[in-house]
């Protein structure tokens, strides 16, 4: 499989005025608001010490409470946390601020097609292998061979088959269902970050590679183009398609899971799939800004982050799904399901996004609204 679960491979990009899917889960009432400004959680005096960067929210806070006191208690070495901008603009001030030679973290959290953008502007630092022991410990996916070793899975997450199961029977196994003749049935995704493009590829034409191409994605738009009779909701706001979920307006359609699964919490009627063919997996990933000056630190947290321990941590309280294979982990069925699943999964087509992102958005607008 030529696409691997390191960045040039796949991507949880977000796009332009979307609301986010940390945002949705914000708003599903497990998570305290995000601020406007990054959020800096004083750190206590001591010898060593690191400021750690993560998506805003919930996500900075359950990593404060859970994640950051684990570490500290493993190496001695206190986290400074600190909330991180989402979208471009956090890229931009970023990679100045490094040129500057001084960046506001020492460590930050990033979609793959960040970490391209950051490693095309030479961002990032490179790692020492031998450096991080635990490395070993994640998926093999993870481990993959990479042009630079500047990059460091964190945690994975979903999007799967989301339905309404009083509306859907027999409940679908198959992305495929999305192609019989359901009328106005489906919220689906749209533009460039939709994992409808890759559902297509792979459901039709055996894998995402054929995405690696501008002649490839006219194919998959056009397949993508013979559901609109079906598509009730072409949704770019996270939070429509959770609207619409709630209010019984479709049957289902592409969602996170780790949101579905909040919903299921609060008492909607929804069931989450992991289709036969594999949900699209999306993982985000630790990154050091060259000019950081703490690199013996920054070291034994990523050495860290790969172990059973903290993945764990992450699975129970962030809700996201961890990097590393089950059998050695200790989470119970329901921890682990309400995270990940243990079948087979899709990969994103991280290089095309990156490479063709404007092209897709194109194509894919002009595919719906003709």
């Amino acid at each position: 499989m030529t696409d691997r679960n390191l960045p040039g491979s796949h991507s949880n990009q977000s796009g332009k005025g979307r609301t986010s899917r940390r945002a949705v889960l914000r708003g599903a009432g497990i998570a305290a608001a995000a601020l406007s400004m990054p959020f800096i959680r004083p750190v206590h005096a001591a010898d060593r010490s690191l400021k750690v960067a993560t998506f805003g929210g919930y996500f900075e806070h359950m990593f404060a409470e859970h994640i950051y006191p684990a570490f500290a208690k493993a190496t001695g070495i206190a986290v400074q946390s600190i909330e991180q901008p989402e979208g471009a603009q956090f890229m931009f001030q970023l990679n100045e601020a490094n040129k500057a030679g001084a960046p506001p973290m020492d460590i930050c959290c990033c979609d793959p097609v960040q970490v391209l953008r950051g490693r095309a502007q030479n961002l990032w630092r490179g790692f020492d292998p031998a450096r991080i022991p635990n490395f070993s410990q994640l998926s093999s996916k993870f481990q993959a061979s990479q042009p630079a070793f500047d990059n460091i899975a964190a945690m994975s997450w979903y999007m799967t088959f989301v339905i309404n199961p009083d509306e859907l029977k027999p409940a679908p196994e198959s992305w495929a269902v999305l192609w019989d003749e359901h009328p106005n049935a489906w919220g689906i995704e749209s533009g460039s970050v939709s994992p409808i493009l890759e559902i297509a590829a792979t459901i039709h034409f055996g894998g995402i590679d054929l995405l690696s191409t501008q002649e490839g994605i006219d194919k998959v738009i056009g397949k993508i183009a013979e559901l609109k009779g079906n598509v009730k909701l072409w949704w770019q706001d996270e939070g429509t398609m959770q609207t619409a979920l709630v209010n019984d307006e479709v049957a289902g359609g592409t969602y996170m899971h780790d949101t579905a699964m909040v919903m299921i919490k609060n008492g909607t009627p929804v069931r989450s799939i992991f289709p036969k063919e594999g949900a699209v997996e999306n993982t985000n990933f630790w990154c050091q800004p060259s000019a950081s000056t703490k690199i013996d630190e920054a070291l034994e947290f990523l050495n860290f982050s790969c172990t059973p321990e903290a993945q764990e941590l992450i699975a129970r309280f962030v809700g996201s799904a961890p990097v590393i294979d089950r059998g050695k982990l200790n989470l119970t069925d329901q921890e682990f399901t309400a995270v990940s699943s243990d079948g087979p999964s899709i990969q994103t087509a991280t290089q095309a996004r990156y490479q063709f992102t404007d092209y897709i958005e194109r194509q894919f607008t002009k595919m719906v609204t003709s």
